[in-house]
């Protein structure tokens, strides 16, 4: 008897784990979601060449207020080879120190009120439709911040729910692996500070494949001079190693990802 419940014991903790593996595409062993904020031109010179060379979509999270006449074209070409263009508002409000002189009208997220945040995301989806014709969003938050006004109301959930976008990026969380722990208005990330080297990001990308988790990794600028940037010939060298691994990653963007967490999800 005693090695009945135990055999069942084994039997149940084997299960509970094979239960607790997300389940990928082509049974892949991790997804891999390479994002871009802010829409930088070095985005355009260095990161689209090389992501299409290696033939992977990514995310880039544009915002109204950088988007020039100009812009436009590129960006729809960019999304007509299979990228995403994600939502990152339009004038990208930030939490405004206390020492700070607001603008006016002030773009800080002290001054928007909920159904203020809501109608800008609406809006640069408006702007987004105009460029690729698509209608599928996913968000990232502005400086990491999903609160609004001097109560701090969050508006993450209220997004989802209005159905202005289908999934948003937080700025934190690393590499997860199940798929309870991955919230739809907050996915978990990997930050990609400055001058970090790709022998730095690789790791999350093993670590992912020996989890068979998600590794979502945040850049902005690649080879620029940007405040948050990696040089190109790095971020090249990411890009080989995910090449390497092909077989073995799912590397997508964070929309198409995010829709199969949420199938996995039952939502």
């Amino acid at each position: 008897m005693r090695n009945i419940c135990l055999s069942l014991f084994f039997l149940l903790a084997i299960v509970g784990g094979i239960q607790a593996q997300i389940q990928w595409p082509q049974n892949k062993k991790a997804a891999i979601v390479l994002t871009y904020d802010d829409g930088l031109p070095s985005q355009i010179q260095y990161v689209i060449p090389q992501l299409d060379k290696a033939g992977f979509s990514a995310t880039f999270y544009l915002m109204g207020k950088m988007l020039k006449d100009i812009d436009i074209p590129v960006w729809r070409e960019v999304s007509r080879k299979g990228h995403e263009l994600g939502n990152h508002s339009v004038y990208h409000p930030c939490w405004a120190k206390p020492e700070s002189k607001r603008s006016e009208p002030c773009h800080a997220l002290q001054c928007y009120s909920l159904k203020e945040m809501l109608l800008e995301v609406e809006l640069m989806n408006a702007f987004l439709h105009a460029i690729d014709g698509k209608k599928e969003r996913s968000y990232a938050y502005p400086c990491g911040k999903s609160v609004v006004g001097e109560e701090e109301i969050d508006y993450a959930k209220p997004m989802l729910e209005a159905g202005l976008v289908k999934s948003a990026r937080s700025v934190y969380g690393g590499v997860v692996n199940k798929v309870e722990d991955i919230r739809m208005e907050m996915a978990p990330v990997v930050v990609v500070n400055n001058k970090m080297k790709a022998d730095e990001l690789i790791p999350y990308v093993k670590e992912a494949i020996t989890k068979q988790g998600i590794c979502v990794f945040l850049f902005h600028g690649v080879g620029d001079n940007f405040h948050y940037t990696i040089e190109a010939e790095e971020h090249q060298k990411l890009i080989d190693f995910l090449v390497e691994n092909k077989d073995k990653l799912w590397v997508d963007t964070f929309l198409n990802v995010m829709n199969h967490v949420s199938q996995l999800k039952g939502k």
